[in-house]
């Protein structure tokens, strides 16, 4: 019998191909590489990027990868579950052939590698059989430990993230008009609350989209404060509510770090509440299916003066993601809202223009505190070119009004003189990205009128502005680095640390 290897086709499928022998004199002379001398450390590193498909191909390559894949723990330090994990094709005559879960390799892949699960990671699925399925089994894997010959010990104990997300979006994710919302619950639920009790060690927990009705979120947290009241230190509630519906249980965790949660989620008494833990950075954030009406309001004063009386270090900030020019943003009041500590506002909405009043408003609010203020996306409406109906003159007063602003992100369009202006008003500014396609090369007449600038000034930005090249390399001068205009895909996927 001749021997064999694995090879892929055209479509990405894995073939068995007969092997060709080698002479003597071909053996003798062949040259062997040394991959297989990769140090472990190497290996771990590697294989933790490979899909488990790719770690099972790449096992059969030699004795020291297939260690590699399957006896290193980091190789499997995170685990996540998606429609075709652990599957089997089944055929139904209704709807064709079907993914199901497959209960011997899910029972194969948590007696050898479970143990080694850090982090439990659930994608949005639309098979919820195979979801409710998977939840259920590595919840009697954690209550078993190996009790009887079916399980093993050590399933569950060592996780210390878990990140569900549910599709609550069931119309076409593309289309913001078309967004047909529904909430988990029933034995979905069920079945998540029962991993979440056996999962006793967690340090991170993020639920997102889960659009509960307000009955169950009440004793959604219920075994994980009974749990984690001590240990746990990040907690991620995105959408745990379609309604308002005031989650008191985020109060409870006397070590919690960082706290993510929606505004509909929020109240005076939990605001209260959070003075009294040590959380450091509060997150309110929006994203795309959240409730964006008159009807959501933040708490009042009162609550937010309490909270940085009793916790002084604490951080808020806002985020914001919306693709409907009709969404009404998160209202905030001059009076009632002015007390908040919010060092940060981050706000992803291409298809809505920014105007100067919103800009100033967000500067005389939190002159003291504003450290980072971001409008990502890409704009999907019409930049003019006209100084007067640019946001120029109001990005300045902005950077004035601010005095602790380090990060500075600008999607629209601005000219390279504004640039020069913004990094020689910002003093402490470290990072500011802008799109190299909407910048115009010129020094803008307009400054003059609106600014006192100095001869020697104006003559530096007017040489300076003239070309990308010399813009950005006064820029680098003064940041302490090399600086450049960002293309459309480097804006897209900047990422911004806001725990700076």
């Amino acid at each position: 019998m001749n021997k064999g290897c694995w090879k892929f086709d055209e479509e990405d499928k894995a073939l068995y191909i007969d092997l060709e022998e080698d002479t003597e004199e071909d053996q003798s002379s062949k040259v062997y590489s040394c991959w297989d001398q990769t140090p472990d450390i190497l290996l771990e590193e590697i294989f933790s990027y490979l899909t488990i498909r790719e770690r099972y191909y790449a096992s059969l390559v030699c004795r020291s990868w297939y260690r590699a894949a399957f006896k290193l723990q980091n190789v499997w330090s995170t685990f996540t579950l998606e429609d075709t994990t652990l599957t089997r094709g089944k055929f139904n005559y209704y709807s064709g052939w079907q993914y199901v879960l497959d209960h011997m390799r899910t029972s194969a892949c948590l007696n050898k590698v479970g143990k080694n699960f850090r982090t439990l990671v659930f994608e949005p699925m639309l098979n919820f059989y195979n979801l409710y399925e998977f939840m259920n089994m590595i919840s009697w894997y954690t209550e078993r430990q190996g009790s009887d010959n079916t399980s093993v010990a050590g399933v569950g104990i060592n996780i210390r993230r878990l990140k569900f997300t549910f599709p609550c979006n069931m119309a076409n994710r593309d289309d913001p008009d078309r967004i047909r919302l529904f909430g988990t619950g029933g034995k979905l639920l069920e079945a998540l609350k029962r991993l979440m009790r056996n999962l006793k060690n967690l340090r991170c927990l993020e639920l997102i989209d889960l659009m509960l009705d307000s009955k169950e979120a009440l004793h959604l947290m219920d075994d994980i404060c009974e749990n984690c009241t001590q240990t746990l230190s990040k907690l991620i509630l995105i959408n745990a509510t379609r309604y308002y519906c005031p989650l008191l249980h985020v109060g409870i965790f006397l070590n919690l770090n960082v706290l993510v949660i929606s505004p509909q989620n929020l109240h005076e008494d939990v605001i209260e509440l959070l003075g009294h833990t040590k959380i450091k950075h509060l997150h309110i954030l929006q994203n795309r299916y959240s409730p964006k009406d008159t009807t959501i309001r933040l708490p009042k004063r009162a609550a937010w003066l309490k909270m940085r009386t009793n916790n002084p270090y604490i951080k808020v900030h806002f985020e914001i993601e919306s693709h409907k020019s009709t969404d009404v943003l998160l209202p905030i009041d001059l009076l009632e809202h002015s007390a908040i500590p919010c060092h940060s506002i981050v706000i992803d909405n291409p298809n809505t223009q920014i105007s100067p009043s919103w800009i100033i408003t967000h500067g005389s609010f939190f002159d003291s505190t504003i450290q980072v203020y971001a409008f990502k996306g890409i704009t999907r409406y019409y930049l003019h070119k006209n100084f007067s109906k640019r946001l120029d003159e109001a990005l300045v007063q902005f950077c004035k009004m601010c005095p602790n602003l380090h990060t500075l992100m600008i999607r629209d369009k601005i000219s390279t003189s504004t640039i020069l202006e913004i990094v020689s008003t910002a003093k402490v500014l470290r990072y500011l990205y802008v799109r190299r396609n909407v910048v115009l090369k010129r020094c803008d007449g307009d400054w003059l009128k609106v600014t006192c600038w100095s001869p020697a000034h104006y003559q530096w930005i007017r040489t300076n502005s003239r070309s990308y090249e010399d813009t950005e390399r006064e820029v680098s001068k003064i940041l302490g680095y090399r600086w450049h205009m960002l293309s459309e895909k480097e804006f897209k996927k900047q990422t911004i640390n806001l725990h700076v």
